[in-house]
């Protein structure tokens, strides 16, 4: 029995599979994949504002980050679940693009379009949530701590910052590929997802909620753009360095880029 768990190469299946569903996530019709871009950034903003509550009235401990870490993670559970568009996961795509299955031109117009979609998504629940007089008390005072803290970094810190985020974003993507269950694609998310939140690393597409949230929950404040447009910059940059470097080098050691291109 043991001989047969150990036998069984989930890391091997999912390493064969990963460039051709990499390829055709980016071949989708764009009217298609914007509004699935759209749907992720709305997920992934709920994320934002479900670490915001764990956090609030809560202090800075490590356990409250945990917490808002495990609070964050529905989030990407729900990108994965509903089949949404992630820019963040999407930088995988350079596997595809290494092996030749998918051209430079058409991987940088998929980036770009799903990129926008996300921050469309993100803008609209934050300013929905804002509304909803939700960033009140407790929640808004962590959502101008959080935002502060992510502005007060240098560039080279963000750049860093956000490589290590996405390698463990993207981990918990491709462990999530060859689940076959709701419960399987949950439990391949959570740990990796927990740990970037709680180790307070930059994710571009969280950052378009986070951002906004702090600003509006400070409305007498004059919100630095240009900050935060510089934090979304490197971030983004750190994010595709970090994902794109985590489904090549899994690849490789299973093997599969030279299988691919062959």
């Amino acid at each position: 029995m043991a001989e047969a768990i150990f036998d069984d190469p989930v890391g091997e299946k999912i390493a064969a599979a990963a460039p051709e569903m990499l390829a055709d996530k980016a071949k989708k019709p764009w009217a298609r994949m914007l509004v699935l871009a759209i749907l992720a950034g709305a997920f992934i903003a709920f994320g934002s504002i479900a670490a915001l509550v764990a956090q609030a009235d809560m202090g800075d401990g490590g356990a409250v980050r945990l917490l808002s870490g495990l609070a964050f993670s529905v989030g990407l559970m729900m990108v994965m679940i509903v089949g949404a568009e992630l820019f963040t996961g999407n930088t995988m795509m350079l596997l595809p693009m290494t092996t030749g299955a998918l051209k430079p031109g058409r991987m940088f117009g998929a980036w770009t379009l799903v990129w926008f979609g996300n921050l469309i998504g993100a803008l609209v629940i934050a300013l929905l949530f804002a509304g909803s007089g939700g960033l009140g008390d407790g929640v808004g005072e962590a959502a101008i701590t959080l935002a502060d803290d992510k502005l007060a970094k240098s560039p080279a810190a963000i750049f860093c910052s956000a490589i290590l985020a996405n390698m463990l974003v993207c981990l918990a993507v491709w462990m999530s590929m060859n689940a076959r269950t709701i419960t399987g694609k949950a439990v391949s998310i959570l740990g990796p997802v927990m740990i970037f939140v709680a180790a307070g690393l930059e994710h571009s597409i969280a950052n378009m909620s986070l951002l906004p949230l702090g600003w509006l929950a400070a409305p007498g404040a004059s919100p630095d753009l240009i900050g935060g447009l510089l934090n979304l910059a490197f971030s983004t940059v750190g994010n595709v360095i970090g994902g794109g470097a985590v489904a090549v080098a899994i690849a490789f050691g299973h093997d599969r880029l030279r299988q691919s291109a062959g």
